[in-house]
């Protein structure tokens, strides 16, 4: 009879913790594990929005301001009168078309939907407002790790242009899409980020710059030209001609929006021109184009060195590396704006050259937590005290931006 060998040590000798588990199809391990921890990543900036929004909205209250139609005043004017006319029929001075279309386009079915301007246009920008938060969590998180991330948004709530997220401007869906871009990049969701680039060309005329620095940034990385970097160069592409085609068909000229620029004053001109051009505002000629309410230039010149700096930082440290798209959609953003030969908006155009918060909180880090803290807190005082008297004075149909 054959006696068959027996292996008599005791199971318990292989411990638990290193026996190998039965494998397990890989989407039923990333599913499970990646959406919760999606989702409680998220809750932090929609937090930092809830109370970013609450604290505006009791600003604008306490002003005097209201909390429906403020949001239309200036540019919220101009997005309006596409929402309901496109650019048939344009005013001869300073007309709509000057504006691209997006921010109006998204809101347009739930104007259908409601038949209310107010609810069409608190809807839009909430949302958008939100998808901004969220969408510049989720690239710093990408580029910098979660507390950089948190710390980013925080900054961003505290931009004391940040009003403009509430205003029916395109600031807010432009931060969205271009943030929301480079994350869905970064995951490796090229459809989302082709999708993203598609709609930042309809939202300002400087959107087609960031799938331009999109492409570069993967050509230069790869060195070769990919499927996904010809993709995002026709996104880019499309999303600029829907625009461009909408003009010709309303307006008869593609580039009405480039041959209006006269009339807020706004040329071609050396970056130094503008700089000056911000210090004269201090003490305006009445009869100048655009001049805004005091707290107003004077932020448009602090800005100059605020966005600078960072970009500088981005591009030259060695210690805290950036990937080179933050520094390049840096410069990307805020080229035109400053050769714009009007400084008048530049803390608008700061405000969406998104990349400076991730920048700043990195920074923020590097510094020791004695000072990291209070000097934070000093700014946050600076920014909310600004902020009010923005919202004070955009209320009172003043121009601020």
């Amino acid at each position: 009879m054959t006696t068959v060998p027996t292996d008599d040590r005791p199971a318990q000798l292989e411990p638990p913790e290193t026996r190998a588990a039965p494998p397990e199809p890989a989407r039923a391990r990333a599913r499970p594990a990646g959406r919760p921890q999606l989702l409680r990543g998220v809750r932090f900036p929609v937090a930092v929005f809830v109370g970013w929004r609450l604290y505006q909205l009791a600003a604008l209250l306490r002003q005097n301001g209201s909390g429906v139609y403020t949001a239309f005043n200036y540019d919220g004017e101009h997005y309006l009168r596409i929402l309901h006319y496109g650019y048939w029929n344009p005013r001869p001075v300073m007309p709509s078309h000057a504006f691209f279309p997006g921010i109006s386009w998204l809101a347009t079915p739930v104007y259908w939907l409601t038949g209310s301007d107010a609810i069409a246009v608190h809807v839009t920008v909430t949302l958008t407002g939100l998808a901004a938060f969220v969408t510049v969590w989720g690239a710093a998180k990408a580029w910098k790790g979660e507390r950089v991330a948190r710390l980013a948004v925080v900054l961003l709530a505290l931009f004391p242009a940040s009003l403009f997220l509430w205003a029916f401007y395109s600031e807010g869906l432009f931060i969205a899409l271009g943030a929301g871009a480079i994350w869905a990049d970064r995951r490796g969701r090229h459809g989302i980020a082709a999708a993203c680039l598609v709609a930042i060309g309809t939202t300002r005329s400087i959107g087609v710059v960031v799938p331009a620095v999109l492409v570069l940034a993967r050509i230069i990385r790869q060195r070769r030209v990919d499927r996904w970097a010809v993709t995002y160069a026709i996104a880019g592409a499309v999303g600029l001609s829907l625009v461009l085609l909408t003009m010709w068909h309303q307006v008869g000229d593609p580039f009405a929006w480039a041959k209006v620029q006269d009339d807020w004053g706004r040329e071609l001109s050396w970056p130094w021109s503008s700089v000056a051009q911000g210090f004269a505002n201090l003490d305006p000629d009445p009869s100048t184009v655009m001049v805004p309410a005091l707290v107003a230039r004077n932020l448009d010149l602090w800005c100059i060195p605020i966005v600078l700096a960072a970009i500088a930082y981005a591009a030259c440290s060695r210690r805290d590396r950036f990937p080179m798209e933050a520094w390049m959609l840096g410069v990307a953003m805020i080229a035109l704006p400053l050769c714009s030969s009007v400084l008048a908006s530049f803390n608008r155009f700061v405000l969406a050259d998104w990349v400076i918060y991730p920048v700043y909180a990195s920074i923020g880090y590097r510094l020791p937590g004695w000072l990291r803290w209070p000097l934070l807190a000093v700014l946050a005082g600076v920014a909310l005290w600004t902020n009010w008297v923005l919202i004070g004075r955009f209320a009172a149909n003043r121009f601020i931006g």
